[in-house]
């Protein structure tokens, strides 16, 4: 479909804010459409998060108090895709990225495995990324274990923790593109909440632009972005860093 076509503009006019689940699944299909991007693991992966999601609910601050937890994954693909990313592994597990830590007693019999009474949460867990590889492929299991935070991880408010977590995961330009686009939705939206909610999560949140520019530096050309893309992370982190910093003088 052309860029000059009304529908492809229209879209591509949108924030990422602006869109309801479907206008985002339309506005992925169109931009996977006009990058020529094989689009088949991509579409199964959104439609296993889309049922692994489907009652759960996420604060969202703009068009409503409450949307479809679905919404957060697929922001995150199209973020990706419109700093040029073409990688459908990346993609995918960018879509299944919280399925595993959030959904995997619903995630199993979505990939055909057969549920386990009281079984541990680990196991499961570890079930969940096995039949991720087995319908998926290995490359996208590994990216979701690797932005899957460990159980009961950070409940103790250790930031630091969360940070060198972070850090040791984003060396990989795969995991760094989807932990980043992650990072993005959750830092980005922190402006929207409540004060006391706000507070909290710039303090999780804060100790990870240095770690993110850093890596972005470094990994460079490694993440298979044309130059637009990459001027794109460094804006994103930018206007985070900003709004922290104005956040957290104004309260």
């Amino acid at each position: 479909m052309s860029t000059s076509d009304p529908i492809t503009s229209a879209l591509k006019g949108l924030t990422l804010k602006e869109m309801d689940a479907a206008t985002l699944v339309f506005a992925i299909e169109n931009a996977v459409d006009e990058m020529s991007i094989q689009s088949g693991t991509l579409r199964l992966a959104m439609e296993v998060a889309t049922l692994a999601h489907l009652e759960q609910s996420r604060k969202n601050g703009i068009k409503s108090d409450i949307d479809p937890y679905i919404v957060h994954p697929l922001r995150n693909v199209l973020r990706l895709i419109r700093y040029g990313c073409a990688d459908a592994d990346v993609l995918a597990a960018t879509a299944l990225h919280d399925t595993v830590e959030d959904q995997p007693q619903k995630l199993i019999p979505l990939l055909g495995g057969i549920p386990i009474d009281n079984e541990e949460p680990n196991e499961m867990r570890q079930r969940a990324l096995t039949l991720i590889a087995e319908r998926f492929s290995p490359k996208i299991a590994e990216i979701v274990a690797a932005v899957t935070n460990p159980i009961n991880y950070g409940q103790d408010g250790n930031a630091s923790g969360y940070r060198d977590h972070v850090v040791d995961a984003i060396s990989d330009p795969s995991v760094f593109l989807v932990k980043f686009s992650d990072f993005v939705d959750n830092a980005g939206s922190v402006k929207y909440l409540a004060t006391t909610p706000r507070l909290k999560l710039i303090a999780k949140y804060e100790p990870l632009v240095e770690p993110f520019t850093e890596a972005a530096r470094s990994l460079g050309s490694t993440l298979n972005l044309p130059q637009a893309g990459l001027d794109g992370i460094a804006e994103h982190i930018a206007t985070i860093e900003s709004d922290f910093a104005r956040l957290r003088a104004s309260n």
